[in-house]
């Protein structure tokens, strides 16, 4: 009997259904349901009445919930006990757009509040990085989603963002359609999750472009744009004021794409406290 089995069947319960309790823990429902069957199995005895829907809590069930409640509270009662001085290794993987986005001051938070905590940062692209977690070579990563995701993997979302157009002024007449379609684009690398979203996107709104150059570095593309050498499809959140001055910036449609970004550990980590904090404070810097 795990911790995770009792957090999940006390989900259940708070959340209605399977479904929603897989929601609000970043599981598949099928991992949710294995975990349930995992429980019913050492117990010997059903925890659900699967010939309802959704399934009922059985009353062998509601009287495990009760101390599965305790145990839970008191799980977290140590949890806020240790996340008061965190400390340890972590080994975290990024997609450079986080990397010269959110991470720096997340990772500055971080380290004021806990200055023996280390995490080690390597960047790559989205599917790699999933890869790598589902391998164990990393702790956890920060990656475009969503995705196909490994079973294995456990994902929560970091942040949405809507993806804008950007051209410089004097390239700037006209709509939205019309400044794409009639300048030189400079793209997203299609290997990266945000440039295959982008590119998805053109597809769908059935919008043609240029394409003059594909670079993988964020950086590189806002400076072609702002030197009049094309427009691009950029996340907003990479848009500082410096550039909102000197570029004509236009929602990618109405309502605007979007792409989020999603932070994926193993789920049977065994580092959960310094995945929950350094998941907090990616939040609270990209809420702010």
């Amino acid at each position: 009997m795990s911790l995770r089995q009792l957090q999940t069947l006390v989900a259940i319960a708070d959340r209605g259904s399977f479904q929603a309790a897989a929601e609000s823990l970043g599981l598949t429902q099928s991992a949710v349901s294995m975990q349930i069957k995992a429980l019913e199995d050492e117990l010997r005895a059903p925890l659900f009445d699967r010939s309802k829907r959704p399934p009922a809590i059985t009353p062998l069930g509601r009287s495990i919930l009760d101390r599965a409640r305790e145990v839970v509270r008191l799980y977290e009662t140590l949890h806020d006990t240790a996340a008061r001085d965190l400390a340890g290794m972590l080994r975290l993987g990024v997609i450079p757009t986080v990397a010269t986005g959110i991470l720096p001051d997340a990772l500055v938070e971080l380290k004021t509040l806990h200055p023996r905590l280390q995490i080690t940062v390597a960047s790559g692209l989205s599917e790699d990085l999933a890869r790598a977690t589902a391998a164990g070579d990393l702790d956890a990563a920060v990656i475009t989603g969503p995705g196909t995701r490994d079973p294995v993997l456990a994902s929560r979302t970091v942040v949405e963002e809507a993806l804008m157009i950007v051209a410089h002024r004097d390239q700037a007449e006209g709509t939205a359609a019309e400044v794409l379609s009639q300048h030189p684009f400079v793209r997203f690398n299609r290997r990266t999750g945000v440039g295959r979203i982008i590119d998805g996107g053109l597809r769908d709104h059935g919008l043609s472009v240029q394409t003059a150059m594909e670079l993988d570095s964020l950086e590189a593309i806002l400076l072609m744009v702002t030197r009049g050498l094309g427009v691009a499809i950029v996340p907003e959140t990479c848009l500082g004021t410096a550039a909102a001055r000197q570029l004509r910036i236009i929602p990618f449609g109405d309502p605007p794409l979007k792409r989020s970004i999603d932070l994926v550990h193993p789920i049977a980590t065994t580092r959960p406290t310094l995945i929950a904090a350094l998941y907090d404070r990616l939040a609270r810097v990209a809420g702010g």
